[in-house]
């Protein structure tokens, strides 16, 4: 009787806590971001991954080092333009895309499709 009287001034007091669901993603919301938009910081840093394969390079290699943010890199600026083209030829073509787990948030075509995990564009042959 003991045990019910302490957990029912417990509940009374408000000191049992009941579970609570887990709280949304933080979505990528920084000024530098300026194509990568509308991804939750999970789904950002999963396209990151995912170029940086589709390119066969590294986080360094288009981001300045000790400083993301930067765009003193032109290879940064490059790869905006390219992914704001992979976003209009995703938006025009592939409207009813919807990615899978492991798959591309942007879209359909990636960096891949053309690069094949390297630098330079693959030429139909």
């Amino acid at each position: 009787m003991k045990i019910v009287v302490v957990f029912s001034i417990a509940l009374a007091a408000g000191s049992v806590s009941t579970p609570q669901p887990p709280a949304a993603p933080a979505m990528v919301d920084t000024p530098t971001v300026r194509v990568l938009t509308g991804l939750t910081v999970p789904e950002f840093e999963a396209e990151m991954q995912l170029m940086t394969q589709a390119l066969g390079l590294s986080c360094g290699s288009c981001h300045a080092r000790g400083n993301f943010a930067s765009d003193a890199n032109p290879r940064k600026l490059a790869t905006r333009r390219m992914i704001e083209m992979t976003k209009g030829l995703n938006t025009q073509f592939f409207a009813d895309y919807k990615p899978v787990e492991g798959q591309s948030r942007l879209g359909r075509v990636t960096c891949f499709t053309c690069h094949h995990g390297d630098t330079r564009p693959k030429t139909q042959q």
